[in-house]
C-alpha cells in the first residue's frame, strides 16, 4: 500500500517573478508559482540580481514568452545541491548561475564544474553559464572545463533556442543514487574520486585537516552525525587524503565488505580492518600515523582503550566517527563509548547535521515510527513508503519475494546461533549487522509482535534472545540504509500495524 500525496516542482516565468521587489511577497509568489512544498528564503540582493539579469535580457531582445519555462533556485531532492536557473528540454539543459557582485573566477569555475557533474546524469547536451549582474559579465564552461568570458549576446541567443520546455516532473530526473557515492557499495567511484562532498562535509574535512596539521601528532578528533548525514563517506575521504601523507588505518566496526577489500588493495598506505582484529596478538597499531574509527559507538571498552593507548604512546592522530543513537545492545549502551570519546582532550569535535542520504520523506516517516507524537515541520509525501500486512509467515515470505523481484534489498535481523528467533524462517540478503555503513536504493524490512508501542507512543521491542541486541535499534540500523524507497511488512501484529498506518493517514478523534 502506498501512502501520501505528491509534490511537483513547476517552471516559472522569470520576468513575472523579477518584477517583485519586496522579499516576503517575492518568496510567497515564488513558492506558489513553483509549487514547492516550502517557502524558500531568497534574499533582497538575490532578488535584485535576478531583476538586473532579466532587465538585461529584455533589453537584448528576449521576449516575455522566452522568459517562461525556467526552474528557479531548484534543489536536487535530498542532496542539497542548488541551481539558480535551469531550463530543460528533451535534448538540452541550460544552467545559469547569478552572482550579484564580482567573485574570483576560480570560484565560478569550481561551481560550474560541479554543476556539470550533477547535470551530466540527465543525459542531455549541457550549456552552463554564470552572469555577474553588477557588471553583466558573462562566463561559460567550455568542454575542456575552462572558464571562458563571452558576450551576453551569446547567452541571449542560447535562451532563444530553448523554445520548448520540460513538462514532466523535474524531481524524477534526479535520482539520489546517481550522486551519493558509498565507499562500501561503489568502491571504484570512490577510488577514482567520482563524487563531491556537500558543503557541510567539505567544511568539516577542512577543519579536521587544519587541526591535524596543527597537532601534527598525538591528538584525538571526533565527528558525530545521525544516519544519512554522510559520516562514512567523509571519514573515508579524509582517510584517502591522509594516506598520501602517512600510513593510515580505518577500523570498521563490523564484517568487511567486498568494497572495503577493493579500497584497501587499490589505495596505497590505506588499510581497512575489522575492529575484532585489534584482539589479535600479532597485530599492532603502532606502525600507523593515522587511525580512523567508523561507527566507534560500537567498539568494546578494551578496543577503545587499546586505540587510545596507541595514540598516546606513539604520537598518532586518531579520528573517531560516531552516532550515539545507533547502538545495538544494552552492552553498547552501558559502555557509552561516545561519552568516553567526549572525555578525551579533543583537538576537534564536529557535527554533521544535514541528512543527505535518506529521502526526506522517508526520514520523516522513520521519525514518526520512532515516536508517534513526532510532528513533521513541513508537508510530507509518503508515497515512497509501502505498507503491507501479512497474516502468516507464508504471506510475509511471498511479499518479501515480491519486493525482491522489484529490486528491493531484504534486510533481516541478526539471528542467534543456538536459540530460536522470530525471524529465523526468513532468508535475508543481509542482516542488520552486516549493513553497517552501507546504502541501498530500495529496502524491505519486517516487523512483528516483537515490536510494540508504549503508552507514550514510543516504539519498543523485545531483546534479542542471545546477543542482547534491542530489536528497535536493529530496525533503525536497517531502515536508515535506504535512499529512495522503503517497504515494510508487518506480520500478524494488527495493533502495531494500525499505529504504523496512522502515520500516513492520521485518524481524527
Amino acid at each position: 500500500m502506498s501512502a501520501g500525496g505528491h509534490f511537483e516542482t513547476r517552471t516559472i516565468n522569470i520576468y513575472s517573478l523579477s518584477r517583485i521587489h519586496e522579499e516576503i511577497p517575492f518568496n510567497i509568489v515564488e513558492k506558489h508559482s513553483s509549487q514547492k512544498r516550502y517557502i524558500q528564503r531568497t534574499k533582497v540582493h538575490e532578488i535584485e540580481s535576478l531583476r538586473r539579469f532579466v532587465d538585461a535580457l529584455i533589453t537584448s531582445g528576449v521576449s516575455l514568452d522566452e522568459c517562461e519555462g525556467f526552474f528557479y533556485s531548484f534543489h536536487i531532492p535530498y542532496i542539497g545541491k542548488e541551481f539558480d536557473l535551469l531550463k530543460i528540454t528533451d535534448k538540452h539543459c541550460l544552467n545559469i548561475e547569478l552572482k550579484s557582485i564580482s567573485v574570483p573566477q576560480s570560484q565560478i569555475l569550481e561551481q560550474l564544474i560541479k554543476n556539470r557533474y550533477y547535470l551530466s546524469h540527465l543525459e542531455r547536451k549541457l550549456a552552463l553559464y554564470t552572469v555577474v549582474t553588477d557588471s553583466m559579465s558573462c562566463y561559460k564552461l567550455s568542454l575542456n572545463d575552462e572558464l571562458v568570458e563571452v558576450e551576453l549576446a551569446e547567452l541571449v541567443s542560447v535562451i532563444k533556442q530553448f523554445k520548448s520546455r520540460y513538462s514532466e516532473n523535474i524531481d524524477s530526473l534526479f535520482r539520489v543514487s546517481a550522486y551519493l557515492v558509498s565507499p562500501l557499495n561503489t568502491p571504484f567511484r570512490f577510488i577514482q574520486g567520482q563524487y563531491f562532498l556537500t558543503q557541510a562535509q567539505e567544511q568539516v574535512k577542512k577543519s579536521v585537516l587544519i587541526g591535524v596539521d596543527r597537532a601534527f601528532s598525538g591528538a584525538f578528533f571526533h565527528i558525530t552525525g545521525k544516519p544519512g548525514t554522510g559520516k562514512t563517506l567523509l571519514l573515508y575521504d579524509i582517510a584517502k587524503t591522509l594516506s598520501k601523507n602517512g600510513k593510515t588505518v580505518l577500523i570498521h566496526c563490523g564484517s568487511l565488505t567486498r568494497g572495503q577489500y577493493i579500497i584497501r588493495s587499490k589505495i596505497h598506505n590505506l588499510d581497512i580492518i575489522p575492529a575484532k582484529q585489534l584482539k589479535e596478538r600479532d597485530f599492532s597499531l603502532s606502525d600507523y600515523a593515522y587511525i580512523l574509527v567508523d561507527e566507534s559507538q560500537r567498539i568494546f571498552v578494551k578496543q577503545f582503550n587499546a586505540i587510545c593507548n596507541s595514540v598516546n604512546n606513539n604520537d598518532q592522530i586518531c579520528i573517531f566517527s560516531s552516532d550515539p543513537e545507533q547502538v545495538f545492545s544494552k552492552t553498547e549502551i552501558r559502555n557509552d563509548i561516545v561519552s568516553k570519546i567526549a572525555a578525551l582532550s579533543l583537538a576537534g569535535d564536529y557535527t554533521l547535521s544535514e541528512r543527505i542520504r535518506t529521502n526526506r520523506d522517508i526520514q520523516s516517516f522513520i521519525m514518526c515510527m520512532k515516536d508517534l507524537n513526532h510532528i513533521p515541520k513541513e508537508p510530507m509525501d509518503y508515497s515512497s513508503v509501502d505498507l503491507n500486512y501479512a497474516n502468516t509467515t507464508g504471506e510475509a515470505q511471498s511479499l518479501v519475494e515480491y519486493y525482491r523481484r522489484r529490486g528491493y534489498v531484504f534486510i533481516n535481523y541478526s539471528k542467534p546461533y543456538y536459540k530460536p528467533s522470530p525471524f529465523a524462517e526468513f532468508s535475508e540478503d543481509f542482516d542488520t549487522y552486516k549493513v553497517i555503513g552501507q546504502e541501498y536504493d530500495k529496502v524491505v524490512m519486517l516487523l512483528d509482535s516483537s515490536f510494540y508501542y508504549d503508552d507514550d507512543g514510543k516504539l519498543q521491542g523485545i531483546t534479542h534472545s542471545s546477543t542482547g541486541y534491542l530489536y528497535p535499534n536493529l530496525f533503525y540500523q536497517g531502515v536508515t540504509r535506504v535512499r529512495e524507497r522503503l517497504a515494510l511488512i508487518v506480520v500478524n501484529a494488527p495493533d502495531l500495524f494500525a499505529k504504523v498506518v496512522s502515520i500516513v493517514s492520521p485518524v481524527e478523534e
